[in-house]
């Protein structure tokens, strides 16, 4: 069964499983993973049966509009290192979060002079909302350097798109909700993964206002090597607290690999 049609069936089930993200791990040898820069990241599973791109599995290709410029872009299109995560930017829980990690990063390549050297992206599955005014307003309100060069936002052109891509072919399950009596409340996710489902909330102005919805959503980032493959991941609960510490680190030793 190939990845999507993987994915297709598997939404609605549980995992079953826990990774231990982050970790820097491991000795297996370039020779039996030519692909991969880095040692093994250490898992508790079998990356075919998860649904989000696991250690050493190809990144999908899935072409996207750049919101803060012209033309397309793959996310394989990256010559370089790539951190990537899946945002919406009224989320006021997970997301901030996912953003810092990638954030600090950034800072760290910034700061010692190999800026050039890395790329960072985040997906919205907010298109709606997430227009290009907006998400640089978010990239002021979270300090992302975007006259860096190195930071990209892709948005779907559809919500339905952004299902396809975010969900289907990354693996990265959320759901839009709406709020009751106007104002934003935590919401659980309707995953089972007990690390993969966080709770996302955004304001809304008046009940049932088509602009104040939130959605409940599953944490993800990644760091891809200048080849596609995943070299580490961090899901759930590491994605938003363990990786803004550990991503940099890891970051720098993926390019100089």
């Amino acid at each position: 069964m190939d990845r999507r049609q993987y994915l297709r069936t598997a939404l609605g089930t549980t995992a079953g499983t826990v990774a231990v993200a982050g970790c820097l791990g491991g000795g297996d040898s370039a020779d039996e993973y030519p692909n991969m820069k880095l040692p093994k990241q250490e898992m508790s599973f079998d990356p075919e049966d998860v649904r989000f791109p696991a250690w050493g599995q190809r990144i999908p290709a899935a072409t996207l509009p750049r919101a803060l410029g012209e033309g397309e872009m793959s996310t394989r299109g990256f010559d370089e290192p790539l951190a990537l995560t899946f945002v919406f930017s009224n989320c006021m829980t997970a997301c901030p979060l996912l953003t810092q990690a990638l954030v600090s990063a950034q800072g760290k390549a910034l700061d010692e002079g190999w800026g050039d050297a890395v790329e960072f992206a985040e997906i919205t599955f907010d298109p709606a909302r997430d227009t290009p005014e907006r998400l640089r307003t978010y990239a002021d309100e979270r300090n992302v350097a975007l006259d860096a060069g190195n930071w990209t936002f892709l948005r779907p052109e559809t919500e339905a798109r952004a299902k396809a891509v975010v969900q289907e072919q990354f693996g990265v399950h959320f759901e839009k909700a709406y709020p009751e009596n106007g104002t934003g409340t935590d919401s659980t996710g309707t995953e089972t993964d007990a690390d993969s489902s966080t709770p996302s909330t955004a304001t809304a102005s008046e009940p049932n206002d088509s602009e104040g919805y939130m959605f409940t959503h599953r944490s993800l980032i990644l760091l891809v090597n200048a080849e596609g493959y995943v070299e580490r991941f961090w899901r759930g609960d590491a994605a938003t607290s363990t990786a803004a510490a550990e991503l940099p680190d890891a970051m720098n030793r993926l390019r100089t690999a």
